[in-house]
């Protein structure tokens, strides 16, 4: 996990010092005010991992507002959510930092392992599950896209906050389970800007 984390680190980097200097030799920094981008990472909590897209449409050169959509690739859910995005070094450099409060509403299946006595063998075997899980909560995130070509960047984005409303199955006493929960996302997203 270090060792990740180091390289996403380097990469970001090497990557921001090289659009910096490819920033210095351009006279035009007009990147364009919509953003669509493709997530081939996208994770929720509670073993979400998936696919998305997001569109963003910058409103002026500190603010833009973002709609993201993930497919989870390992169960049946689908999240969506709307973000707006606080750039307060502005939005049309070449490296762009901002913070993204947003709402996020998710629903689908849930997948987990039980494991359950089986009389006939004697002992505990091990079942797959799903149940349904719908929840809706706040998050603030955190954003770096970096340019790395005219109107091409690479980005990523992760955030914490809470499910206000969260409707899961409780695996113990099969009935709901409505209490505040965790919420939290990371994604990487490869983007263009037009």
């Amino acid at each position: 996990m270090k060792k990740t984390l180091f390289l996403i680190s380097v990469t970001f980097l090497t990557l921001s010092a090289f659009a910096q200097k490819n920033e210095s030799k351009s006279n035009n920094n007009d990147f364009g005010k919509n953003i669509i981008a493709f997530h081939p990472l996208h994770a929720v909590a509670d073993n979400f991992v998936g696919v998305g897209f997001s569109y963003e449409r910058l409103v002026n050169n500190y603010i833009g507002i973002k709609v993201p959509i993930m497919k989870s690739i390992n169960t049946n859910y689908v999240n969506v959510g709307l973000e707006a995005k606080l750039y307060p070094a502005r939005n049309n450099g070449v490296v762009k930092y901002a913070i993204a409060p947003s709402i996020n509403f998710g629903t689908g299946d849930e997948k987990y392992s039980d494991y359950v006595y089986d009389p006939v063998l004697g002992y505990n075997v091990q079942t797959f599950t799903k149940s349904p899980r719908t929840h809706f909560g706040f998050l603030l995130n955190q954003t770096l896209n970096v340019t790395i070509m005219k109107q091409m960047y690479i980005g990523i984005d992760g955030g914490l906050g809470i499910n206000y409303f969260d409707d899961k199955s409780n695996r113990n006493f099969n009935s709901n389970n409505n209490n505040i929960t965790l919420a939290a996302q990371f994604h990487m997203a490869l983007g263009f800007r037009f």
